[in-house]
């Protein structure tokens, strides 16, 4: 972990950059972001002592916060088995998909099928369908 402290301290001391990175042997550049951080913050030495290397850490460089996805993966294996019957085309699980979706609240993946289009009203006319696209894209996440 990086000695966040340490660098502020050294820094206050006069010290260059080159001469931090080299007594924590680190890169002049994290020296460098540390106290690019820390003056964008108004963080300076002395430091209160609840101030520990992890708590400095967050303060400089926050994790940005997860973005969760509302939309919904097909189910590629089901699609797979549902191929395999009579009378069962990719039209008719693209259907299906997308009324699972509205039904669970999620959206599509896609906001409509391969070579689809939308009519004026926003709703989903699956003309031109491209079986092909669909079975590229079902081939490309059917091997993981």
């Amino acid at each position: 972990m990086t000695k966040y402290r340490e660098i502020l301290r050294l820094h206050s001391l006069g010290l260059s950059q080159k001469d931090i990175a080299r007594s924590f042997n680190v890169s002049k550049k994290t020296v460098n972001k540390v106290l690019k951080a820390t003056e964008e913050k108004n963080i300076c030495w002395p430091l209160s002592d609840t101030d520990t290397d992890a708590v400095l850490q967050e303060k400089l460089f926050p994790k940005a916060p997860k973005v969760s996805s509302t939309k919904q993966m097909p189910d590629f294996e089901y699609i797979r088995r549902e191929l395999l019957r009579n009378g069962v085309n990719k039209k008719l699980l693209w259907t299906e998909y997308v009324v699972t979706c509205n039904q669970n609240g999620t959206k599509p993946l896609m906001a409509e099928p391969p070579a689809g289009r939308f009519v004026a009203d926003g709703s989903p006319q699956l003309v031109q369908f491209s079986i092909g696209i669909l079975h590229n894209y079902h081939s490309a996440f059917s091997s993981y």
